[in-house]
């Protein structure tokens, strides 16, 4: 006999997802359980993500990005006016950090927290070596999704893999996807319809640059990336990112010079010059970044009402200046607390049933 209060649901994959994002869809997607249900609260365009691992971005598409976005608008919304919004009761989020974290640990529980799940979190320097496939399969039985930040991104692909349990990338030295959602969500907040920006990125062209390639041009966004020659973002990750700009009405431009790459832009954004595990080079680094760093003279040569990112945290005086952190337009910690908004979106969207 059917069960009324938990029907069965199957879950199809959309035949409109192209082709080529229908191979990646189907290798991350678990399977849902009978009694798994997509509540009416959550946007139907986010339906397609539940029980996606969630590593570089290129994940989702242009539609469901616009869909998380506007949904973790709703959710920040309705937290400042203190409205429950407890669509993850009974779920259990893992979060492994093999890195040090202040923004990432705290979004995430907070986030659990306001949305009535329970983060449980583990240290590495607090557990033993265990491979990814083994420890992923182990949490699967207690929790609903993993969380993991780490060094190597490999770490997540092999977890992912054993499709146990989502994964969800919260920092690897090649990607950082959640830090992008929050970055769209600010400069969606401040600017409305984002299509025709041109968001400009000094410095090191780290992880932080890779997620905003990848997800920054689904909205349409123009990217400018200035970095010194020997740190490019990674060409295979450049040329993917191309690919998805081309797709969506949006262009990536590579430069070498900050000061031309920040002419008439609308966003200037920055991270610091020497990123973890690379603390070795931070001597040799600085001479290199000189030139590249945010400041009232090169907010001056972009849109007059340009606005200030930074990923956080930061070196004043270094890729920023003081009077750039605390100038009217910057928006940085508007940028840290968006990351609690952008994350409850994509929890709920993943583990939401």
């Amino acid at each position: 006999m059917q069960n009324k209060l938990f029907p069965t649901v199957t879950l199809s994959l959309p035949s409109s997802r192209p082709a080529a994002k229908s191979k990646a869809f189907r290798k991350n997607v678990r399977l849902l359980k009978p009694y798994q249900n997509f509540p009416k609260a959550i946007p139907f365009a986010l339906r397609s993500l539940q029980g996606l691992s969630f590593l570089t971005g290129e994940e989702i598409n242009a539609e469901e990005l616009n869909a998380l976005l506007d949904f973790a608008m709703e959710l920040k919304a309705e937290k400042l006016t203190g409205q429950a919004h407890r669509h993850l009761e009974g779920r259990h989020l893992a979060m492994l950090f093999e890195k040090p974290s202040l923004r990432t640990r705290f979004s995430f529980t907070v986030g659990m927290n306001d949305l009535g799940g329970l983060a449980i979190d583990s240290e590495s320097s607090n557990r033993k070596d265990e491979e990814p496939e083994d420890l992923v399969r182990v949490l699967a039985g207690f929790c609903n999704a993993v969380m993991l930040r780490t060094h190597e991104h490999a770490t997540l692909e092999r977890m992912a893999k054993m499709k146990a349990i989502p994964v969800i990338n919260g920092l690897s030295d090649t990607h950082h996807p959640c830090q992008a959602l929050a970055d769209l969500l600010t400069i969606r907040e401040r600017y409305g319809d984002c299509r025709g920006l041109t968001l400009t990125y000094i410095g090191d062209g780290n992880n932080v640059l890779h997620s905003l390639l990848l997800l920054a041009p689904l909205l349409g966004i123009h990217v400018r990336y200035a970095c010194p020659e020997r740190f490019k973002p990674d060409a295979m990750i450049v040329a993917r990112a191309t690919k998805r700009a081309f797709e969506n009405d949006a262009t990536i431009e590579d430069f070498t010079d900050p000061q031309l790459a920040a002419q008439g832009a609308h966003v200037l954004y920055t991270d610091v010059w020497t990123s973890m595990g690379f603390e070795e080079e931070t001597e040799a680094r600085e001479a290199i970044f000189k030139e590249y760093q945010i400041n009232t003279a090169l907010l001056e040569m972009a849109h007059p009402q340009c606005i200030i990112m930074h990923c956080l945290p930061m070196i004043r005086g270094k890729e920023i200046t003081s009077e750039a952190v605390e100038h009217d337009r910057s928006v940085l910690f508007q940028q840290s607390e968006n990351r609690l908004h952008a994350q409850k979106a994509l929890l709920c969207a993943i583990l939401c049933s």
